[in-house]
């Protein structure tokens, strides 16, 4: 086997073009990436969709929020609201006469009336534990204590205003269930509920919450904005619009009310009008991170690209560990080619929210770009935790695995995606990892091992080409299996399939060579060797299988000629050659020596 001293860096895009299939399974436009290194350009893995496949931004349906957004302002108006009403409006009763009740009911019902008066002056003097246990006792003594009913609830919902804090903190929740159910007309109970749990990303329930405080009172304007925005949330974007006119119509014009507009009107679609809407709710409050964000999502989706960036900038600049702002940053980068800042805006979004999968594989994908292959193999272990279904994933980190030369866990992860998406790309990449796992075996020494897996990946490689017999790469790597088999009839075969796919390919030309030069038709060999180099002067590789089979047909001045051309290019593999035409090593032909070839490098 010829080993070379340098890393060859090399890659090819190739655009494929396929007709209609029997088997109705297509393998759309990709692109396809020669092997480096351990394989020498002799395979080819397929990217599914693209190897620069465009990202997407954040779901423009979550209403994102952040400090100093229109939604913590809207569930500030309704602390307000909540805090001037938290109070029953008690009804004066009309004593009634002792019943026919046995004394001891009249003694209860007079202590829990006494007991009910003491919680009440508790209650006016903030000790909201002694008057929520006192209300229970009165309750206790008396059920149909309205008075104590009313008087508890009041207390919980204190009680669960203070548990709650600025924050809304979920711990307050449990007091202003509890109030909502002992007194279900307690609007400040419910409209207090929904702002914790929209304040904990408890959507369905702050919903519910909330149109059980508008139900009680209708009048609660405070609420329309975070209601209609916890719809918009839920992807009710009828209801949405409708809460964001009544927040309109109520009036005055605010900057919440002009954000919940825009976000409406973004997911309708409407961008000059959702940028007109995020533009007046800045005007209005230069603060409003999440306003600075949506103008972003909406300039991107107009390619307006760098505004796109710089309205992101704003919205962290007011709010640094805003992490939706730094992912669809990212998004931006990414798609316009700049993956160094790319990866810089992913790392902060994950820096301030680490559970946000898709930024670890965007990640992942930003470094592919960049060449930094082991770290792109961590970020798509960390992803692959939550996104375990998605076969891109699982296709690109057996790509990456296999440039870290780990081949074993490259066949593992295409083979994972292969389970996922049983299509014709997906058994060729399968077929490549064996193929290359096989070489890595060869190299190692372990023949047996690497026969096993030539054979898995041939296996993988004629299904595809049996689901698609209009897939070039399957058969190229096919064909280069067979070689590495010895098996040269069936890689003729399959070479000249793929040729006949996609012309000039040089790659499958060069493994044509090899098949012919294996059957010992030299001057079949010769011929395909001589179109290589004609197609790519600077080949070295084929210039040294060109030189070596010239050689092995006799044609010694020829054989010098080439060797003197691949000297001046490469003078590792002139020198080789040299040594084969000088009879200082035998060339026993393609079982002995593996020949491979160069991919331009074409800029991505």
């Amino acid at each position: 086997m010829i080993r070379i001293n340098r890393t060859l860096r090399v890659f090819t895009a190739v655009s494929l073009i396929f007709s209609t299939l029997p088997l109705g399974i297509t393998a759309r436009a990709q692109e396809v990436v020669a092997s480096d290194d351990i394989s020498g350009g002799s395979s080819v893995f397929v990217f599914r969709q693209s190897r620069k496949k465009p990202q997407e931004r954040s779901s423009a349906t979550k209403g994102y929020t952040s400090r100093g957004s229109a939604g913590v302002a809207a569930r500030r108006r309704v602390n307000s609201y909540v805090a001037a009403n938290w109070r029953s409006k008690r009804v004066t009763r009309k004593k009634v006469g002792p019943s026919a009740a046995t004394i001891a009911a009249r003694r209860r019902i007079t202590l829990s009336t006494t007991l009910t008066a003491s919680a009440d002056k508790m209650l006016d003097n903030k000790q909201t534990d002694q008057a929520i246990a006192t209300y229970r006792e009165a309750l206790k003594q008396n059920p149909k204590n309205e008075d104590a009913a009313l008087g508890l609830s009041d207390a919980l919902t204190a009680k669960g205003i203070e548990a709650a804090g600025d924050s809304n903190n979920i711990a307050g929740a449990v007091f202003l269930e509890e109030a909502a159910n002992t007194n279900p007309n307690n609007a400040a109970a419910y409209a207090k509920l929904g702002g914790i749990y929209d304040a904990n990303d408890l959507n369905d329930k702050a919903i519910a919450s909330y149109e059980a405080a508008l139900k009680i009172d209708s009048g609660l304007t405070e609420l329309f904005v975070p209601l209609g925005t916890d719809y918009f949330k839920a992807g009710e974007i009828a209801k949405a619009e409708t809460y964001a006119g009544k927040a309109e119509a109520a009036g005055p014009e605010s900057a919440e009310t002009k954000y919940l507009s825009g976000l409406v009107l973004f997911r309708e679609n409407k961008n000059d009008r959702a940028l007109a809407s995020f533009d007046r709710a800045i005007a209005l409050d230069s603060d409003l991170v999440s306003a600075y964000y949506y103008r972003g999502q909406v300039l991107d989706r107009l390619e307006k690209d760098d505004q796109a960036v710089a309205s992101y900038k704003q919205a962290v600049a007011k709010d640094p560990e805003f992490a939706p702002a730094w992912h669809d940053m990212g998004v931006v980068y990414y798609n316009t080619g700049d993956y160094q800042d790319s990866a810089t805006a992913y790392q902060q979004a994950i820096k301030y929210d680490s559970t946000d999968a898709q930024a670890h594989a965007n990640l992942a994908s930003a470094y592919r770009q960049l060449e930094r292959y082991p770290e792109a193999n961590a970020e798509y272990k960390t992803a692959s935790v939550t996104i375990n279904k998605d076969p891109d994933l699982y296709s690109e980190w057996g790509f990456c695995l296999g440039k870290t030369n780990e081949w074993g866990k490259a066949v593992a992860r295409t083979l994972t995606a292969q389970e996922l998406s049983p299509t014709p790309i997906d058994y060729t990449n399968v077929g490549w990892a064996y193929y290359n796992a096989a070489e890595a075996d060869k190299q190692a020494k372990k023949d047996a091992e690497a026969a096993a897996n030539y054979e898995l990946g041939k296996a993988f490689l004629q299904k595809a080409v049996a689901a698609d017999p209009r897939f070039d790469a399957a058969y190229l790597n096919l064909g280069s299996t067979n070689n590495a088999l010895g098996d040269y009839e069936g890689a003729v075969a399959a070479l000249n399939i793929a040729l006949s796919l996609h012309n000039d390919w040089v790659i499958a030309i060069n493994q044509l060579g090899l098949g012919y030069r294996g059957m010992n038709d030299l001057s079949a060999a010769i011929s395909q060797f001589n179109r290589v180099v004609t197609l790519d002067g600077n080949n070295v590789y084929g210039l040294f299988n060109l030189g070596s089979a010239q050689f092995a047909s006799g044609d010694k001045k020829g054989a010098k000629k080439t060797q003197d051309r691949l000297a001046r290019l490469d003078s590792t593999l002139g020198g080789r050659l040299g040594n084969i035409i000088a009879g200082r090593v035998v060339d026993a032909g393609v079982n002995e020596i593996k020949k491979r070839i160069p991919i331009p490098r074409i800029p991505f």
